[in-house]
């Protein structure tokens, strides 16, 4: 898993408090950045003919991350007792 929260630490730490052209496919990079304070002036999207087919994801695998499959049962979060 990334932690998208501290991806502008570094920016920050090179003095950046603005972004002119920020071009990037994560929504979750975006919102880091702009909710850390820095400032972005133009969000410029990327063409589609250069996603390749594979980056891109449909409604449809989205959805799979959203729903428990019918067979599962809920389980509590492990606890420190089970050896992890």
């Amino acid at each position: 898993m990334r932690f998208q929260e501290l991806m502008p630490d570094p920016l920050h730490w090179l003095g950046v408090t603005r972004i002119d052209k920020f071009i990037s496919m994560s929504d979750m990079k975006y919102d880091a950045i702009v909710s850390s304070g820095i400032e972005i002036i133009d969000r410029i999207d990327i063409p589609d003919e250069l996603i390749p087919p594979d980056a891109k994801a449909s409604a449809h695998d989205a959805s799979r991350f959203l729903q428990m499959p019918p067979d599962a049962k809920a389980r509590p979060p492990p606890s420190a007792h089970d050896g992890l």
